[in-house]
């Protein structure tokens, strides 16, 4: 919080308008998924990789607030398909984004895997 040297608020200061959204994104649509919620000990695996949703500054991360980060390549039919795994069964809360630097938009899809019957 920028602070006067008095240690007063400095009103100008703190009301500018931000220079950047966020501190340090790269700005570029791209699509994640990531889980919400899901049961103690159940992994899930995405392919392709997915994208790291949280600030993730460490340089080379898979994430848009690292730097050297690279926005993948917009899919060619404009559709990104990913393949889920799922290694314990369970309710699964699965969550999307759709991300462009600026505005993004989420949605949460249900899963409920089962044991196969033998």
């Amino acid at each position: 919080m920028p602070v006067n040297d008095d240690g007063t608020l400095d009103r100008d200061r703190a009301m500018r308008t931000p220079s950047r959204i966020t501190v340090q994104k790269v700005l570029g649509l791209h699509m994640t998924w990531f889980v919400y919620r899901g049961p103690a000990g159940g992994n899930v695996s995405f392919t392709p990789g997915q994208i790291e949703p949280w600030e993730d500054t460490h340089p080379h991360s898979d994430s848009p607030w690292s730097s050297f980060w690279v926005p993948p390549e917009l899919p060619e039919d404009g559709r990104w398909v990913t393949e889920v795994t799922f290694d314990e069964p369970g309710t699964y809360v699965l969550q999307g984004r759709a991300d462009d630097g600026g505005l993004f938009t989420d949605k949460r899809v249900t899963v409920r895997v089962s044991r196969p019957v033998l």
